[in-house]
């Protein structure tokens, strides 16, 4: 099993300069503890969701100091890049860390494309001709002419190619849509499922197995799965860290996205979703987060407890859905920072053993 560290890079109540300084120190803290990736976001313009425009950036110079550790894009938006222009910096950043990028992939938060000028409407066709063209890219054959839909290359070879082969893995993610998973299942590459932002855990365990249904053969399941977490000796101290650093990033997404001075018709259906509207709307207050969870259990995938607590809820999540490697969202909202390294490091000595073991 293995373990890592995720952050949207939401920074309520900090500054985008604290907020670098305390990644930096999670990164570092994650590669001593044990932990086996760290995992970041990639958004564009300003808001309290995220400050992370260059996230393989970020990777390179964090790969500096944390000589052990794997990076995860986690997600790039596929339909804002050029799969050849993704490709390469993919490739370098590759080399440039040892052969230790994992490349998260997904269509995007709808704000942030829309942003780029990118229609929303296009997004799903641009995220799988974009994989597609990267998966072949990767190959390293050169390339005389090429025309996709949204795409085109000209005489054109990657270099340098990455340190791994046949390429770093690609996961693609599926938070509530079924043909994301199936489309991820379809081309044998890995799935990223982002349980932490209150997604209700049957529709998680259900996306798991259309991805599975549609692996080829040939394909090895690969699924990382994201919960929500923290873990303190008292078990009082863990629910009133873990109520406030899920809500106020429920509060992030869920005001955030509705106060959008240009309201695209997409951006408010993402703020109609059922999903994951209710989601945010039942965790968007301390308060609300932390009845919530007493309410519905394992239903909503926050573990807050004491190491022990930690073991036997992260028990029921593999034995129920055998993800490949967990992501734990332990930095989140305006949880402050040495709450959370606290709690990196209490999982680490007490909690990381155990889980280590479980099939």
């Amino acid at each position: 099993m293995k373990i890592g560290l995720f952050t949207e890079f939401s920074y309520p109540g900090k500054s985008e300069q604290q907020t670098y300084v305390e990644v930096w120190q999670q990164i570092e803290a994650a590669d001593a503890l044990g932990y086996d990736f760290f995992s970041l976001t990639e958004s564009y313009g300003k808001d309290l969701f995220s400050c992370s425009p260059f996230p393989l950036g970020l990777y390179v110079a964090a790969a500096q100091r944390a000589s052990r550790i794997r990076f995860l894009t986690g997600v790039t938006s596929m339909p804002v890049h050029h799969p050849a222009m993704l490709a390469s910096e993919v490739a370098a950043a590759d080399l440039l860390t040892g052969g230790r990028i994992m490349v998260g992939i997904g269509r995007g938060h709808p704000w942030v494309i829309n942003r780029l000028g990118v229609d929303a409407v296009e997004s799903t066709a641009r995220f799988e001709e974009g994989i597609r063209m990267l998966v072949e890219i990767f190959k390293g054959d050169y390339i005389e002419k090429f025309d996709g839909e949204f795409w085109q290359l000209r005489d054109f070879q990657l270099s340098p190619m990455p340190v791994q082969q046949p390429h770093p893995p690609i996961y693609t993610a599926a938070a509530t849509t079924p043909d994301s998973a199936k489309f991820a299942g379809e081309i044998g590459q890995g799935l990223v499922q982002p349980g932490y932002l209150g997604i209700p855990f049957a529709l998680t365990r259900g996306l798991t197995e259309t991805y599975r249904q549609n692996l080829p053969a040939s394909s090895s399941s690969d699924v990382i799965l994201g919960i929500h977490l923290h873990v303190a000796d008292e078990r009082e101290d863990a629910i009133e860290n873990g109520a406030l650093a899920l809500s106020s990033q429920a509060e992030v997404f869920l005001r955030g996205r509705l106060s959008r001075t240009v309201p695209t018709e997409t951006i408010l259906n993402y703020g109609t979703k059922s999903a994951s509207r209710e989601a945010f709307e039942k965790l968007h207050t301390p308060e609300k987060a932390r009845a919530a969870v007493a309410a519905e259990g394992t239903n909503i995938m926050a573990i807050w407890g004491t190491p022990k607590d930690c073991i036997e809820k992260i028990k029921f999540y593999v034995e129920a859905m055998h993800p490949e490697q967990l992501m734990l969202n332990m930095a989140s909202g305006s949880l402050p920072q040495e709450k959370v390294l606290q709690s990196m490091r209490l999982f680490a000595e007490e909690v990381m053993p155990a889980v280590k073991q479980f099939q």
